[in-house]
């Protein structure tokens, strides 16, 4: 197996090709914007909670799956608290541009992130979908820049794979 890194720095971020791009075409579908984590920290109002934030969770996961399933652009997503229970990690790798995403949640998840955030420490105003804009800088300030990013199939967008898969 050969892992490839992937440099996330901003200045590295690939974004739509332009015509001078080594003779490729120009792209601005989300073929140029392959694999981008999200890493966001959420600490809890108080970590007692945490066993009713995981069935929380766990009760909502059909309708995570599915929405992710719906959106054509999610190579993964998964909540994973800290063994300590202070914290809710939210770790996705994604395809495209951010906010974009972030709002595609709060359009198909909305109600689930309302009701996690219920548990988090300085939370944004909700419901995030009336509040969407203060929702997305919450996200973008709990991101976490990740160490080095690696990937088997570093430039292979969902679509592409749903395409192989003859699922699209």
């Amino acid at each position: 197996m050969i892992l490839r890194h992937i440099d996330t720095r901003p200045s590295a971020v690939p974004g739509p090709a332009t015509p001078a791009a080594a003779g490729r075409s120009v792209d601005f579908g989300l073929e140029a914007q392959v694999q981008h984590p999200l890493n966001v920290i959420l600490p809890l109002k108080n970590p007692t909670q945490m066993p009713a934030l995981l069935a929380l969770l766990a009760s909502c996961a059909d309708d995570v799956n599915q929405a992710l399933v719906s959106l054509h652009y999610v190579h993964f997503a998964r909540f994973l608290p800290s063994p300590d229970g202070s914290v809710l990690m939210v770790i996705t790798t994604y395809d495209g541009n951010l906010e974009s995403y972030i709002m595609d949640f709060v359009g198909v998840l909305g109600d689930v992130f309302t009701q996690i955030l219920q548990y988090i420490a300085d939370a944004p105003r909700l419901p995030v979908q009336r509040h969407a804009r203060e929702f997305t800088q919450f996200i973008v300030d709990h991101n976490v820049s990740p160490v080095p990013l690696f990937s088997a199939y570093q430039d292979v967008t969902v679509i592409d794979i749903l395409r192989s898969a003859r699922q699209l």
